[in-house]
């Protein structure tokens, strides 16, 4: 009891220093929407960016149900969404256009066949995930979990994310719904982070968004007990790649255009 007091003591002192710290605007940072991609770091991020913006400025879209929460932000009058200097959470894109028009855009990408590895093996451990009922009762693999079509977030979810496009579509016009994504990204995004040089990008953010605290890689929500690209058998490989060929395809077009 002692130790759960202690922390909910020290919680409640670290929010009162950020809305201290807010009485001042020259310590307020910029807004900020964070489109948190599945197994994309957003979980370090969301820690790194809790640091700055105190509980009443911050919207985090409700993970157990998103649909609503989203509904939810959109029903506010303008003066209460442009109140939020952070909001956050899977499927923020859909709020690109109701939050304050300063507001800093931001998302971070993943090599799209690691995502998938990552993917599986978080589901698989995480009895509170939604996918983790259907792995275990089915006993899947990771080949089993790839192909399955379990979720949209398994197959060309770059794509479909960014373009808009359903599966089918985006599918049936290939180039044009990679192109279409790429082009909503470069143009609605103001920060496109990649996890592969993740403290680079948080560098950069920290310094665009004026965010106080310096970036110390903590790794939340890191996946556990998986294997590497390298330790997955190339028959495996080949039909994760096959089946998000599109996302691939955008991933590699982002990196020639971003670096």
């Amino acid at each position: 009891m002692k130790h759960i007091a202690e922390k909910i003591i020290n919680r409640s002192r670290k929010e009162l220093i950020k809305e201290f710290l807010y009485l001042f605007p020259a310590n307020r940072p910029r807004k900020i929407l964070f489109d948190h991609l599945p197994k994309c770091g957003g979980s370090s991020l969301n820690v790194y960016l809790s640091l700055h913006y105190p509980r009443k400025k911050t919207f985090s879209i409700d993970g157990w149900a998103p649909a609503e929460s989203i509904d939810k932000f959109k029903n506010l009058s303008q003066n209460k969404r442009h109140g939020y200097d952070l909001v956050k959470g899977h499927f923020a894109h859909e709020l690109l256009d109701y939050v304050h028009p300063d507001c800093f855009k931001v998302t971070v990408l993943r090599e799209p066949v690691d995502r998938i590895i990552s993917h599986y093996f978080y589901a698989k451990r995480t009895p509170g995930h939604y996918l983790y009922p259907k792995i275990v009762e089915r006993g899947m693999s990771l080949e089993e979990y790839a192909t399955s079509g379990l979720s949209g977030e398994l197959r060309n979810w770059y794509t479909t994310h960014f373009s808009g496009l359903a599966l089918s579509d985006a599918e049936k016009y290939p180039e044009e719904s990679v192109t279409k994504a790429i082009e909503v990204l470069l143009a609605r995004y103001d920060i496109i982070g990649l996890l592969n040089n993740f403290a680079s990008f948080v560098e950069t953010l920290q310094r665009k968004a004026k965010l106080r605290y310096e970036y110390k890689d903590g790794k939340d929500n890191v996946t556990k007990d998986r294997l590497s690209l390298y330790d997955v058998s190339p028959s495996t490989l080949e039909k994760i790649e096959k089946i998000n060929h599109l996302d691939i395809a955008f991933y590699k077009r982002i990196i020639s255009l971003i670096g």
